[in-house]
């Protein structure tokens, strides 16, 4: 059973701003906060201070957006990437490729020839994911099988993980890349992403502690850095405690004197937390579509589960706020759903809101990952746009909303070409508008495609001027042109990419 929640009071997005956004914007979108988002990253410094190299990881998956991983980037961070997209989004981001780390689950060899090319770590998750080419820098990922344990209690079970290779696999690669000139060889591991509870991030560090000294006495590897991905993760239900950084610290701390400092060894820590960096530093922002007078209300929100998955893939909850309702509106339970026609798509559990309004705003909390780049297009929902609530106060789109027109010429059954997304949805749109043409105008426009001029049309068509101004009119709106110039680039474009037959063809 879903916990109920409350709506919180709180949240980064000054008022003033949200209505300026609210008044020039249709909804929903995302905003983000780069003062949190630098926080974030400054206070996981501050709590591991003691281990000079402490580094934290973003992983790119959980936000895409150049535009946050720059920033993230710029305070310190390491980015994790699962491919070549996410490799060239960290390059667009500005990141050095001595901060970047591929981690492909299988082998990619074109996007393991760029990562090598842009200086990259690669992390190996066994023999299958061997890259073609011995990197610089590797992480090995562990999985030693059966249970881990703390204080003599079972905290995880690798059994029923699909990362990492055993320790003798591992120790067999590391002899491999030692004997190819492998420079850095470190080992991570892999936990549950969404942890509270940090038993099992300080047993799995005990762990790797511990095969960091056996890889220095076995095979003489001064162990550099040890990466952990999850295991430790942010409250997003009010009653929800996340993990004392301090706390875990100083456990790290210690396990570092007792168990490393013997050997003489201190590597640096990088610490996968995409959640605790970015989690609270976006909301999704949207409005009230209806509200179905049941025993418990019913408020139809603009986003659905294609803007935010979160909710029905992970079962997450999240809080809800309506923060420019007067605090004087009575407040009741109600149920939220989004606006498919899907049963699926509303949110677990109910919450307290106020008595709300159609076109009322209501922000989703804590969306900063696994929000955006978690959507998709199902039910034909465009993606959202994103804006950035930059350090000065000033608030910049840094993705626009996706049109109807880019929608579908991402799932169109004709091969496209090399040409970039936006001007391949533009072409798609002008010859889908073309399709609605009449006859004549249809004629016309091969006319001017043959490169004849506005003066030939009249003897051509056996026609009046004036009837070929109307007619001209009539194709500048349907096809949306200001004028026969904009209309003649674009059937040179057409022209040039040798996809004239789709303006008359469709």
């Amino acid at each position: 059973m879903t916990a109920r929640r409350d709506a919180g009071q709180t949240s980064f997005v000054p008022a003033k701003v949200l209505r300026r956004l609210l008044q020039e914007q249709p909804t929903p979108f995302y905003l983000y906060d780069e003062t949190m988002l630098r926080e974030a990253c400054e206070k996981l410094r501050l709590a591991f201070s003691w281990n000079a190299g402490f580094t934290p990881v973003f992983p790119v998956r959980m936000n895409q957006n150049p535009a946050v991983l720059r920033i993230l980037a710029s305070a310190g961070a390491q980015l994790l990437c699962v491919s070549e997209a996410e490799l060239r989004l960290a390059r667009r981001a500005d990141a050095d490729g001595q901060r970047i780390i591929y981690a492909p689950v299988a082998i990619d060899e074109r996007a393991c020839g760029y990562a090598r090319r842009i200086g990259a770590a690669q992390l190996v998750d066994g023999e299958h994911a061997l890259p073609p080419q011995p990197p610089a820098r590797v992480f090995l990922s562990v999985n030693p099988g059966g249970q881990l344990c703390l204080n003599g209690r079972t905290v995880w079970n690798f059994e029923k993980s699909k990362l990492g290779m055993d320790l003798q696999t591992l120790l067999s690669m590391c002899r491999r890349f030692l004997a190819s000139g492998t420079e850095a060889i470190s080992p991570c591991v892999f936990l549950r992403d969404q942890d509270l509870e940090p038993a099992r991030f300080q047993a799995a560090l005990e762990m790797l502690l511990r095969l960091a000294v056996r890889l220095y006495q076995e095979l003489g590897i001064g162990v550099q850095s040890v990466l952990i991905c999850g295991g430790l993760g942010a409250s997003y239900r009010p009653s929800e405690q996340a993990p004392d950084l301090q706390a875990v610290s100083d456990f790290v701390q210690e396990k570092y004197e007792e168990i490393l400092a013997p050997a003489g060894l201190c590597p640096d820590l990088l610490l996968a937390a995409g959640r605790i960096l970015a989690a609270k530093a976006g909301v999704l922002v949207t409005r009230v579509l209806a509200v179905k007078p049941q025993e418990k209300p019913v408020v139809v929100l603009d986003a659905d589960c294609a803007q935010f998955l979160r909710e029905i893939a992970f079962g997450a909850t999240h809080r809800l706020m309506a923060p420019l309702v007067p605090e004087s509106r009575q407040k009741r339970m109600v149920r939220v759903a989004g606006s498919l026609c899907d049963l699926r798509d509303h949110f677990p559990g109910t919450c307290v809101l106020p008595d709300l309004k159609l076109g009322e705003c209501v922000i989703i909390c804590d969306a900063g990952a696994d929000g955006r780049s978690f959507a998709s297009n199902y039910g034909g929902s465009p993606g959202c746009a994103e804006f950035l609530l930059e350090q000065g106060g000033e608030v910049r789109c840094i993705r626009r909303r996706q049109t109807i027109d880019e929608l579908l010429a991402a799932i169109r059954d004709r091969p496209t070409g090399t040409l970039p997304p936006d001007v391949e949805a533009r072409l798609w749109g002008f010859a889908e508008r073309a399709s609605t043409l009449t006859g004549t105008e249809r004629t016309i426009l091969q006319y001017y495609m043959d490169g004849y001029t506005v003066k030939d049309i009249p003897e051509l068509a056996c026609i009046s001027a004036s009837t070929v101004k109307t007619h001209n009119r009539n194709l500048y709106r349907k096809l949306e042109v200001d004028s026969f110039d904009e209309l003649k680039v674009y059937i040179e474009l057409f022209a040039s990419c040798g996809r004239s037959s789709e303006l008359l063809n469709k």
